[in-house]
């Protein structure tokens, strides 16, 4: 398998790379009959390289949805590909709005960002649940769960709607182990310093948030999540993004700063095993963990600079995004092995870096940036920057990707 895909917000566009090969081709959705206009978030796709499926918010005038689309043939060298919409999913009516708790700043080093506080229904963190017929996806602007029945020609049957706000509220997504017998709901938003541990029915579909495992303490904690990755059936990494206290923390306690958190599903521990360091050099997590991803034995971080202001950009944040890469023969101990920098290793306008995907095999990692346009192949065998992707290979705000085949 060697499709990654994702979706180009700003041009509504579907993005299909080969990884193999390097190639890169753009559909522009517009152009397909019963095209919809709608407002892009997140696309994943199937094991059979031939079903994408795309997330939409209901950001007015646009409503949620999510677009099953088929590949009936891609032509990598001439950069064409025939595609068809087979359904459109109705979610939620245009407008409908978020229930995003409210916060104000208490600490310097801790902006509440507007980005953090969207103000209508996105849907983010779709998932697949192994050894099933089911898919997931997550409003992280509420507090909803919902999960389908993909068909024999991969269309979708709704089959789950669950909620319960202490425990599903701004879940960025359910990711579950390779048995598909656990899944971890991460929080995403300020001082939810837990992960959610869900119990899927792979007959039916349910699935129920049992309990929380805390990042830490109810005095000291890491929060602000935004994926959990695998390293086996009964361990995960988790990133924290948050560097400092809100309102919403509580009187006394400490938030701990950007780290990584490896999580244990049976004894239902947490233990930070990679915390903050003030250089880029440095053996911690220089900027806020977002998203990451494992191969070969290696852990990929992508390092993102959430909370500075980047006055020229239209995100008015992101000055900056790193990838940092750790031995993790021993998940308890990472070892810290590189940290790929802007103007260095990585374009010199690079900026947050977001979302990090390891392809089936394992032999590239992506880690994209939809602030500054980049789309970045690293070699897993050489941990060297392979293909790097931009604006003039027709990237235009590129986010969601997903890789064919894996469980994410």
């Amino acid at each position: 398998m060697h499709i990654l895909t994702g979706v180009n917000m700003m041009s509504k566009e579907l993005v299909l790379v080969h990884a193999e090969e390097d190639k890169l081709v753009t559909v522009p959705l517009e152009s397909l009959h019963g095209w919809q206009p709608a407002s892009l978030q997140h696309s994943w796709i199937a094991s059979d390289e031939v079903t994408v499926y795309i997330a939409t918010d209901a950001i007015p005038p646009f409503r949620g949805s999510v677009v099953v689309l088929h590949l009936n043939g891609i032509d990598w060298d001439s950069g064409m590909a025939d595609v068809e919409i087979r359904q459109i999913v109705p979610l939620d009516v245009t407008g409908t709005p978020s229930d995003m708790p409210n916060l104000k700043q208490t600490s310097p080093k801790q902006p509440i960002m507007p980005w953090t506080r969207p103000l209508y229904t996105q849907t983010h963190g779709p998932t697949f649940l192994p050894r099933s017929r089911f898919t997931y996806i997550t409003h992280y602007t509420d507090d909803r769960v919902r999960g389908f029945r993909i068909r024999s020609d991969g269309t979708l049957e709704q089959r789950v709607l669950y909620s319960d706000r202490a425990l599903t509220r701004q879940t960025h997504g359910v990711n579950f182990n390779p048995e598909g017998t656990v899944g971890l709901g991460v929080g995403y938003d300020y001082d939810i310093g837990e992960v959610r541990v869900y119990r899927p029915d792979r007959h039916t579909g349910d699935v129920v948030a049992t309990h929380a495992i805390t990042l830490g303490t109810e005095t000291e904690y890491g929060a602000f999540a935004h994926y959990a990755s695998w390293i086996d059936n009964r361990y995960a990494y988790v990133g924290t993004m948050q560097v400092g206290s809100t309102s919403r923390t509580p009187q006394g306690a400490t938030v701990l700063g950007p780290g990584v958190w490896l999580v244990d599903t049976e004894l239902d521990t947490a233990e930070r095993v990679i915390g903050p360091t003030r250089t880029a050099t440095g053996a911690g997590m220089y900027r806020s963990p977002s998203d990451l991803a494992i191969a070969k034995g290696k852990l990929y971080v992508a390092e993102e600079d959430s909370w500075g202001p980047q006055f020229d950009s239209p995100f008015n944040y992101g000055r900056d995004g790193y990838i940092s890469i750790w031995d993790i023969a021993d998940p308890a101990h990472p070892v810290f092995l590189k940290r790929l920098r802007p103007g260095r290793e990585l374009p010199a306008d690079f900026r947050n870096a977001h979302t990090a995907t390891a392809m089936f095999d394992e032999d590239s990692v992506f880690v994209s940036s939809f602030v500054s346009d980049h789309l970045i192949r690293i070699d897993t065998n050489t941990d060297k920057v392979a293909k790097i992707y931009d604006c003039d290979d027709g990237l235009m705000m590129f986010h969601g990707e997903f890789a064919a085949g894996r469980n994410r």
